[in-house]
């Protein structure tokens, strides 16, 4: 195996284009639509519904993920965020996030035996916040037609002093509201205490739909299993479960098969891997059947999220990926296979591209900026030659 690995954190996301100056946080977990999109790959998302998004407002509005927000709002959030236009913060530039469709990828919620949920909110610069709101869509609320502030209900205003901060990220632990089943939209809102500015997010949820009691030992969602682009046969997975000090506590290793390049593929046999090993954390998508809950994983890589059992609060997890650095490599298991390189694209470890008519496996996790000339040809550093 190369020397050459790359470690993803818990909760990180896909290397990130240029971001707007004036763009600062979104809500992670759940995770808001425009995120979702980003980690799914702003040029070639996956799901039906940032496909539809970037075909009506273009892949810049994924990069800018941290970006859905008004400059002037000082609390008049109904003012400067009109009726259809929510999830975009009242931006035509994000105009493809207020899509009513039926087809964005939604987080899998299940509370807590007391309710509660722990929300999360990714910021790309901190600020001195007033608050953090949270509603939810009313029951019956009609999804074939652009969110308005009639469809949502008001459950939680949690001060900015009561968030604590890590690493980036404000944590706040609130009360959901009871009852709620299937699918629903909960918006939020930062707003900050420092300047009018106030930034907004859509997040796509599911609540257990069979009306049973949430279970008594639980899994708390602790972000995506971030799977982008086709990885080189022999590429070794690792999943790292760290404490609440950061010490390795246990580590799940797979070697990709020839057969399993794809992000589907992969990441469903991590997901297996991990689900079989750990006691500590599971990857897939979260369900609820009689009052148990339990972690599947799925063969589609957008599904498959990482879970912490409540049995083990401040554990963190990373996932090395480490590139073969001999012999040949079969993208496909056919001689073919590897998506055509191209400049501003985000690549990662192991991933193989065509160039020239030749292929590459990805060396080191980088974004081919415009302009930089980082071709596979003209980058040993980066890419090497494949077959």
């Amino acid at each position: 195996m190369s020397k050459k690995t790359i470690t993803l954190a818990g909760l990180a996301l896909a290397a990130a284009a240029p971001l707007s100056a004036m763009a600062h946080g979104t809500l992670e977990l759940p995770v808001s639509r425009v995120l979702n999109c980003y980690n799914e790959g702003a040029e070639r998302p996956k799901s039906g519904g940032c496909q539809a998004a970037r075909q009506a407002g273009g892949s810049q509005q994924f990069y800018d993920w941290n970006g859905v927000r008004q400059g002037g709002a000082g609390g008049n959030h109904r003012a400067v965020v009109p009726d259809g236009m929510l999830c975009s913060g009242g931006s035509s530039l994000f105009r493809g996030l207020d899509l009513p469709r039926g087809d964005w990828q939604e987080t899998s919620i299940v509370p807590t035996p007391s309710g509660d949920y722990t929300f999360v909110w990714r910021a790309t610069a901190r600020h001195s916040s007033q608050y953090f709101k949270y509603y939810i869509t009313r029951d019956g609320w009609d999804r074939s037609k652009p969110l308005a502030w009639s469809d949502l209900v008001e459950f939680a205003s949690v001060p900015g002093a009561s968030a604590t901060s890590d690493n980036g990220r404000y944590h706040m632990t609130v009360r959901l509201p009871s009852g709620k089943k299937g699918s629903h939209i909960i918006y939020s809102v930062w707003q900050r205490s420092d300047s009018p500015e106030a930034f907004y997010a859509c997040a796509d949820v599911k609540f257990p739909g069979d009306g049973v009691p949430a279970p008594t030992v639980g899994w708390e969602d602790r972000g995506p299993l971030v799977a982008a682009g086709d990885l080189a046969a022999g590429t070794k997975l690792t999943f790292r479960a760290m404490d609440s000090t950061g010490r390795d506590v246990a580590r799940h290793a797979v070697e990709i098969a020839a057969g399993s390049t794809k992000p589907d593929a992969w990441a469903y046999q991590l997901a297996q891997k991990v689900n079989a090993e750990s006691h500590i954390f599971r990857i897939g998508e979260l369900q609820s059947r009689n009052g148990v809950a339990s972690v599947v994983p799925q063969t589609s890589a957008a599904r498959n999220r990482v879970y912490l059992s409540n049995g083990y609060p401040g554990y963190r997890f990373e996932v090395d990926k480490e590139a073969p650095s001999t012999g040949p490599v079969d993208g496909g298991g056919s001689g073919q296979g590897g998506t055509a390189w191209s400049e501003g694209e985000s690549y990662e470890v192991g991933q193989i591209v065509t160039y020239e008519g030749r292929r590459y496996a990805c060396l080191q996790r980088h974004t081919a900026w415009d302009g930089a000339g980082w071709t596979p040809a003209s980058t040993p550093a980066l890419w090497r030659i494949v077959r």
